[in-house]
């Protein structure tokens, strides 16, 4: 039995094919008796039941572990007009397809793989208080630059870097200091 994504073409397609799958949610359909009625109302229930007694159902569509869906044996397909939560709401807005042909829907467009960046904190190319200018660094003025891009200049005379206990202070690699940073409680002094 074929696993998809719930809001998919392909969860679609199969609803209009009557093919048997399952979804990485809580959406799935069978062709398989059943007689669990899950959260149905008495009256649909007992219609349910009558349905699949007599060996009429041929395809169900369960949400959760209630049938919202199911498909007679002479085409006919019925949906009980029940509201349920807000996820099955969306299963039940999936269930148009079942009067569809597939057709009617688009295949599934592959999507692309996003990689992870291969620098992060910690590594020798993320950037770092030593050694780089503070300031307007960078083409926007804030954030880091390259080691390619910087620019070899000395740190202002007015400001003494400080280092934090665990890491580079984000203040100091800005070129602006907090009460924190610099003052008379850190034990800095600052250059007047």
């Amino acid at each position: 039995m074929p696993k998809l994504a719930t809001e998919s073409w392909s969860v679609r397609r199969a609803l209009a094919a009557r093919q048997p799958f399952t979804t990485y949610g809580a959406l799935r359909a069978t062709s398989e008796r059943n007689y669990c009625v899950g959260r149905l109302p008495d009256q649909w229930a007992d219609r349910y039941r009558a349905d699949a007694d007599a060996g009429h159902i041929v395809y169900q569509v369960y949400s959760y572990s209630t049938p919202i869906a199911w498909v007679l044996d002479d085409g006919a397909v019925v949906v009980p007009q029940v509201r349920y939560s807000l996820t099955t709401t969306r299963h039940q807005g999936l269930l148009y397809a079942l009067d569809k042909t597939p057709d009617n829907f688009p295949p599934d467009v592959p999507r692309e793989r996003v990689s992870a960046p291969t620098q992060g904190p910690g590594s020798w190319d993320w950037p770092r208080a030593d050694g780089y200018p503070v300031g307007d660094e960078g083409r926007s003025g804030r954030g880091w630059v390259s080691r390619i891009e910087r620019l070899e200049r000395s740190l202002r005379a007015d400001f003494a870097p400080v280092r934090m206990e665990y890491s580079e202070s984000y203040s100091v690699r800005q070129g602006w200091a907090t009460s924190y940073d610099v003052g008379p409680a850190s034990g800095v002094e600052q250059v007047a």
